[in-house]
């Protein structure tokens, strides 16, 4: 987004729009648009335009109006989806509360704007200490324009919150639960807003001209000793975005409280569109692949719908009926229309899957688990990068599996296309036994498949072991200079046969980790990630297929 100082149309007209979402969520909720609201976006958006008297026009890239709006935004969508829930675990956010979390959220990096007259850089010197500075400011605008007495200090209180570069200190800085509901928005907004803006990769580069302007002016020296981390450039940055997300940014919206997931409340459907968009920006540096491959606990918490603790009591419900499974029923003598009586009741399996617990315990809903479990086998930001020729191949798949009750046979043929499509000259199926820690190589494809079908591995050695291991995929391009690859091994299994590279990701059945899927030597040029997003999708519809088949057979047996 331009700077607001230099603020193109189409910049002016997307805060105008979100301006107008702000007030129409005010009215929805609390059947008018407060006067102070009005002032207040107005107001703000002119000390970002340099039209107050004690302030230049803010000259910093990335914190800029359109983030301090999308703050607000959020906030007011958060508060929203908070109040539509409309139980006594959700009591409903005053009108007074909302219109300080308005405040508190425009004015939160304020801090950044220079004083009038100060010439000295954009405002990026204050990247460590613009929280201080917004405190102040809010607290003197609240003071003089006839807010209620007590938003001043509450507002300084949120946005104290939003001081990232320090650990978060929240408990007991609010009085009464729905003051604290507020604040642990605003800095959920602050986080999410920034990373689901459709720029952020791109905004990157401003953020670190703020940082090096900051440490040029407070010293690289003395920001270390403070325990500040000094970026040697933007690529550093962009590089090291995934891993913020994930050790820094989640634990934090997690101690907040997930205050995210009230978007859920908001938008319907069980969408999240910030969690999607995020998603959307992080899939590019997603180097490690078991990040766009996840277990569907994990992408109903990250995106909001669970929390860690509903996923664990779920499991442990899980636990709990393997120890007590019921008779299984007989197929026997049953007519199909029995059949599917019982199957539509949905008690004839001796084990649920931890989405049909999370519906049974009033956690999610259908349609959640429906885009949960679409986003675990076809990650969307995977989907969009298949050609029509392989979207097509999956189909065929797709179409063969629906016969997998016909044998083992299928899958032989399964893997040959696979062979065929990715120009490999073997592949494996490898099924593990967790208590005597080996693997079978149950289909096998490719020079002297025969002389290799059914043999037994260790489950810990070899690439294929480590896979197992680790639960992740694996290239390796030149067997011989990787470490994980064991000749002894490979000897054991491919008499006569050179293996030169490998292609491996696990196989999950139900979360349950069952063993790997193997493609042995590239034709031509080496593996790629592209290579590994096929194979891992091709694993997820084989695992779907292969949960159905067994748990027929619970039925029919």
């Amino acid at each position: 987004m331009s700077q607001p100082g230099n603020t193109t149309d189409n910049d002016r007209n997307d805060i105008k729009i979100r301006h107008s979402l702000i007030l129409d969520i005010a009215k929805a909720e609390y059947g008018e648009v407060p006067p102070l609201l009005t002032s207040l976006l107005s107001d703000v958006a002119r000390l970002y335009q340099g039209e107050w008297e004690s302030h230049e026009a803010c000259q910093t890239g990335y914190h800029n109006l359109g983030h301090a709006i999308d703050v607000a935004l959020l906030t007011a969508r958060m508060i929203a989806g908070w109040n539509r829930l409309g139980n006594s675990a959700h009591p409903k956010i005053s009108k007074e509360l909302f219109l300080t979390a308005m405040a508190s959220a425009m004015f939160h990096d304020a801090g950044y704007i220079k004083e009038k007259g100060d010439s000295l850089g954009t405002g990026g010197k204050y990247s460590f200490n613009h929280e201080d500075r917004s405190m102040a400011m809010a607290a003197t605008y609240l003071n003089s324009h006839q807010w209620p007495e007590r938003a001043a200090s509450l507002a300084a209180d949120i946005i104290s919150t939003t001081k990232f570069q320090r650990p978060l200190e929240i408990e007991g800085l609010f009085p009464t639960r729905e003051e604290s509901v507020i604040g642990r928005m605003v800095a959920t907004a602050d986080l999410v807003a920034q990373m689901a803006d459709v720029n952020y990769m791109q905004r990157i580069n401003d953020l670190y001209a703020e940082l090096q302007e900051a440490y040029k002016f407070e010293g690289e020296a003395s920001l270390k000793e403070r325990g500040y981390k000094i970026f040697a450039s933007a690529g550093e940055m962009i590089a090291g975005t995934v891993d913020f997300y994930e050790n820094f940014v989640l634990p934090r919206l997690q101690k907040l409280g997930r205050m995210d997931q009230y978007l859920v409340s908001f938008f319907g459907a069980g969408r999240n569109p910030y969690l999607e968009n995020i998603m959307a920006n992080l899939s590019g540096q997603l180097m490690d692949k078991h990040s766009r491959w996840r277990r569907l606990g994990d992408i109903l918490e990250d995106l909001g719908l669970v929390t860690k603790e509903e996923i664990t009591s779920a499991l442990q419900l899980q636990r709990d009926s393997r120890a007590d499974q019921p008779e299984k029923k007989k197929a026997e003598g049953l007519s199909l229309r029995e059949r599917l009586l019982s199957w539509m009741e949905g008690n004839q399996f001796d084990e649920r899957c931890l989405g049909e617990l999370l519906m049974d315990m009033k956690i999610i809903n259908p349609t959640v688990l429906r885009q949960g479990l679409l986003q675990q086998i076809m990650p969307p930001s995977v989907v969009d990068e298949f050609s029509r020729n392989e979207l097509f191949f999956f189909l065929e798949i797709s179409v063969l599996l629906q016969n997998i009750g016909r044998g083992p046979w299928l899958f032989d043929q399964i893997l040959e296309m696979t062979n065929e499509l990715l120009k490999c000259e073997a592949s494996y199926i490898l099924l593990a036994n967790a208590e005597s820690q080996e693997m079978l190589i149950a289909i096998p494809t490719g020079p002297n498949k025969d002389l290799f079908d059914g043999r037994i591995i260790p489950a810990d050695k070899g690439l294929a072991g480590w896979v197992f291991s680790h639960g992740l995929p694996a290239i390796v391009s030149n067997v011989h200079q990787d470490d994980r690859f064991d000749s002894e091994i490979d000897s054991l299994v491919r008499q006569g046969f050179d293996t030169r590279s490998i292609l491996a990701v696990p196989l999950h059945i139900n979360g349950e980790l069952i063993g790997v899927m193997e493609l042995i030597n590239k034709q031509s040029g080496e593996f790629s990630s592209h290579d590994m997003d096929i194979l891992t999708m091709l694993a997820n519809l084989i695992a779907v297929y292969l949960d159905s088949a067994f748990r027929l057979q619970e039925l029919y047996t």
